[in-house]
C-alpha cells in the first residue's frame, strides 16, 4: 500500500477516535458535576421514573414535569394503584382515582415525604457525601443523542436509603455537548450484596415552555 494512502487511513482513524472520545475531555467528576448542575438549573424538564424492587418487580412507573421555582405534575402508578398529583408552591392537588375528583392538601409534605421524594424530584437521588469511585465506561445513544456513560459508587446522603441499603451503584448518561443528564440509574444493594432497589430515570424537554396549572375541577375539595 502506498505511503500516502497509509497516511490518509491513519489520519481518518485518528480523527474517528478523536470524535468518539470528544465528550471525554476533562475529569469524570467534573463532567458529572457540571451536567448535574446544568440539569438542576434548567427552568423546566420532563422525566419518567421506574422503580423495581429486588431488580425485578416494578413498583413505581410515573411520568412527571418540573417547572421552576416549585411546580410539579406527576402521573402514573405506584404499587399497582393509579395516582396523579400537581404541586404548586405550598399546595398539593391529588386526584382521587375512583371518582376523578381533585383534593387540595395544604403544605408540601407529600412532595417531601420519603414515599414520594424520588418521584417528585428524581435528581434528589444525587445528593452525595462523596464519590470515592467514578469512571467513564463508553458511549451510548439515548433518544438519538450520543451520550457519555459514567459509572460511580458514591456514599449517599439520604437517611432513608442509608437505613435500608449498604452499597450503591449509579450509571449516568451525559450529553457531552449540552452538559445535561439524559438518563440515570441507581442500584441499591442490601446487606450481604443482594440487589434491593433499582431506579431508572430519563430526562428530556429541557427549558421548554411547560405549563403546570391547578386542576380546573368544579368538585375541587380542600383537606
Amino acid at each position: 500500500m502506498p505511503t500516502a494512502v497509509i497516511s490518509v487511513v491513519l489520519l481518518l482513524f485518528l480523527w474517528g477516535m478523536a470524535s468518539f472520545f470528544r465528550g471525554f475531555s476533562g475529569s469524570e467528576k467534573e463532567l458529572f458535576d457540571k451536567s448535574l448542575a446544568n440539569t438542576m438549573n434548567c427552568s423546566s424538564y420532563r422525566y419518567n421514573v421506574e422503580v423495581k424492587q429486588g431488580g425485578k418487580e416494578t413498583i413505581t412507573l410515573v411520568e412527571g414535569a418540573r417547572v421552576k421555582p416549585n411546580r410539579v405534575h406527576l402521573k402514573g402508578a405506584m404499587q399497582k394503584s393509579q395516582m396523579e398529583f400537581i404541586q404548586i408552591d405550598d399546595n398539593t392537588y391529588m386526584k382521587d382515582p375512583w371518582s376523578d375528583r381533585w383534593f387540595t392538601l395544604k403544605g408540601n409534605l407529600v412532595a417531601q415525604s420519603e414515599l414520594f421524594v424520588t418521584e417528585f424530584n428524581p435528581l434528589g437521588l444525587f445528593n452525595f457525601k462523596d464519590v470515592p469511585e467514578i469512571k467513564k465506561t463508553g458511549t451510548e445513544r439515548v433518544d438519538g443523542v450520543k451520550t457519555v456513560v459514567i459509572e460511580m459508587r458514591p456514599n449517599v446522603a439520604n437517611p432513608f436509603l442509608e437505613l435500608k441499603y449498604t452499597d450503591f451503584k449509579f450509571r449516568v448518561w451525559v450529553d457531552p455537548d449540552e452538559r445535561l443528564i439524559r438518563r440515570a440509574s441507581m442500584q441499591a444493594y442490601m446487606p450481604g450484596g443482594s440487589e434491593g432497589l433499582v431506579v431508572d430515570m430519563r430526562f428530556w424537554d429541557f427549558n421548554e415552555n411547560i405549563k403546570i396549572s391547578p386542576p380546573q375541577d368544579k368538585g375541587l375539595e380542600k383537606q
